[in-house]
């Protein structure tokens, strides 16, 4: 068996495998970061709207307490 036929049927698979596995985890990579944006986007909203209802509900309390409710 020569270099030649050693490298085809053992290492060219290895190599394909080896460069399968780093693009696949690039993809993995990707979707983390993009899915840690789209929570903080998430979490910045929830915030505002958390703020929100805060807000009305401070108005609220001073309605009532105008009314003397």
């Amino acid at each position: 068996m020569s270099n030649a036929q050693f490298f085809t049927a053992l290492c060219l698979p290895l190599v394909v495998i080896l460069v399968g596995f780093y693009f696949q985890n690039t993809g993995i990579r990707d979707l983390r970061s993009d899915m840690n944006l789209r929570f903080s986007r998430f979490d910045e909203k929830f915030d505002n709207l958390t703020s929100k209802v805060v807000d009305i509900d401070n108005r609220l309390i001073r309605v009532e307490e105008r009314l003397k409710l």
